[in-house]
């Protein structure tokens, strides 16, 4: 059976042809220079000593919290301790983290942290480039001095003036009353109950804790104790700001 096939309907099968055609034509050679306008984001990752930390990562947040999931994470970074990335025109803020375990989540004994995050703006087609330094959030940020002795350990809870557990905190330990900058030490961010382990040399420390680090306005200190022997059942009371 033989199927005759209008001029018209030719024309519009044709045209249709023709469209579809001249839309992917402009969808492949338009990929370049979509590709183009990404901006870049590169940098290193250091330790205290500035030296190049290798498995670190670098998280990337739409807005300045950033406890939760993170919106992008670069690959880890190599023995040069660098990392770049190609990320979406607009503003970010970033930490770099050096965790034992995948996943956000809170600090433990071991991990390394950059601090407060770093804010950018990512033009498009630019080139920004930030270097991170990462430290030891559990023993100390940057021990000020070596002991003979190894140091004490000393645990216990944050809790608010009714005794419930303090979250999203962590507890300091100063030298001096006044802290300014980073603390001498400070712990892992406290577990769901609002405890912590602190690892210090001996002697006199005025404790306290914080929300940020390092440590705004928002932190407290609670006095000044001596620590000889390993402690546990530190409490630290934080203080709501009606009380002050």
């Amino acid at each position: 059976m033989k199927v005759t096939v209008s001029p018209s309907v030719r024309r519009g099968v044709c045209a249709s042809f023709l469209f579809l055609a001249a839309w992917y034509g402009l969808a492949v050679t338009s990929l370049p220079a979509l590709a183009e306008e990404k901006p870049v984001l590169e940098g290193r990752v250091l330790d205290m000593e500035g030296r190049a930390v290798e498995g670190a990562m670098v998280f990337v947040y739409d807005s300045p919290s950033v406890k939760g999931p993170a919106d992008f994470i670069s690959a880890r970074t190599e023995k040069d301790g660098l990392f770049r990335m190609v990320l979406p025109p607009g503003r970010y803020w970033l930490v770099a983290r050096l965790k034992k375990t995948e996943g956000y989540g809170p600090l433990m004994p071991g991990d390394k942290h950059s601090g407060e995050p770093v804010e950018v703006e990512l033009p498009p087609g630019g080139e920004v480039e930030r270097d991170f330094v990462v430290g030891d959030l559990r023993d100390a940020i940057k021990i000020k001095e070596k002991t003979r002795e190894g140091p004490v350990k000393i645990s216990g809870r944050i809790i608010d003036e009714k005794g419930s557990p303090v979250r999203e905190a962590y507890v300091l330990a100063n030298r001096n009353e006044k802290v300014t900058g980073i603390p001498d030490y400070v712990s892992a961010w406290v577990d769901h109950e609002g405890r912590y382990t602190l690892y210090i040399p001996r002697g006199r420390y005025y404790m306290g804790s914080a929300v940020t680090f390092p440590p705004g306005q928002d932190h407290f200190m609670n006095g000044e104790m001596t620590f000889d022997v390993d402690k546990s059942d530190v409490d630290i009371v934080r203080e709501s700001r009606d009380s002050k």
